[in-house]
């Protein structure tokens, strides 16, 4: 959906989302993550809040398995 370049300035850019999938429960800042989906497609319009202090783990732990 190439919209930036309807601009007059276009910034062209890299975006991706992330969606990490697993087997068993993960267990964050003592809050426990169970991938009810595992195997098969996500629901795209699952309801949930995840405390920024997760996301920010979650981010953490995402850069560290990339950097290695």
């Amino acid at each position: 959906m190439n919209n930036f370049y309807k601009e007059s300035a276009p910034n062209p850019h890299l975006h991706i989302h992330v969606r990490p999938r697993y087997e068993k429960p993960v267990m964050i800042n003592g809050n426990t993550y169970t991938d009810s989906e595992f195997g098969h497609h996500y629901a795209l319009k699952k309801q949930g809040v995840i405390p920024a202090d997760d996301k920010e783990e979650v981010f953490i732990r995402l850069k560290e398995w990339l950097n290695r």
